[in-house]
């Protein structure tokens, strides 16, 4: 017989078959719970990206409305972003000085794709509005509310994003021109 280089008998060394087959299941177990949350995972990304891609928004026409950009020689239109339950929003410029969304004011119009959508607009604590602008008018960078139906007074609002997981995030407003997402 063989012996090793300290004295004792040399022996077959690896792993048994029982070994094997429990490292194989412990690694079939981990990968089954990772598939099975990515789904969430992801669902929960897209989500929080489209929040952000609203708060960016509503702030591209905070800054539009506080600046000296101008349509048509006027600099005194107010910027916005109209909302609507649903799959799209509008920036818009408020032409005709009316505080609200009309068509033909549209600068950008936005899809919200990946199964996600807005499912709720609110003003302060009043929910399920049909319709919610927000407008920034120069010089100043509070924000403008305009409700349908109508919401008086208005200190903040949220503009809820619900996905195709049931999660939900939201952007809130404050009239003090603030944007955060929730």
């Amino acid at each position: 017989t063989r012996s090793s280089v300290w004295g004792g008998p040399l022996r077959a060394r690896g792993f048994s078959l029982i070994e094997l087959l429990i490292v194989l299941a412990i690694i079939a177990l981990i990968t089954a719970v990772v598939l099975a949350r990515y789904r969430s995972f992801n669902s929960t990304v897209l989500l929080r990206d489209l929040a952000y891609e609203v708060a960016l928004s509503v702030r591209e026409a905070q800054v539009l409305g506080i600046s000296v950009r101008g349509q048509g020689g006027v600099f005194t239109a107010a910027y916005g972003v109209h909302f609507t339950s649903g799959t799209t929003y509008t920036s818009f410029i408020d032409e005709d000085d009316n505080g609200r969304y009309d068509m033909g004011e549209d600068l950008s119009s936005y899809t919200i794709g990946q199964g996600n959508a807005i499912t709720d607009l609110c003003a302060e604590t009043t929910c399920g509005l049909d319709s919610l602008d927000v407008l920034f008018r120069r010089p100043e960078p509070d924000a403008l509310f305009f409700t349908d139906p109508a919401v008086s007074p208005i200190g903040s609002a949220r503009v809820v994003l619900g996905g195709q997981d049931g999660g939900t995030r939201a952007v809130r407003i404050w009239s003090t021109g603030q944007i955060a997402v929730e």
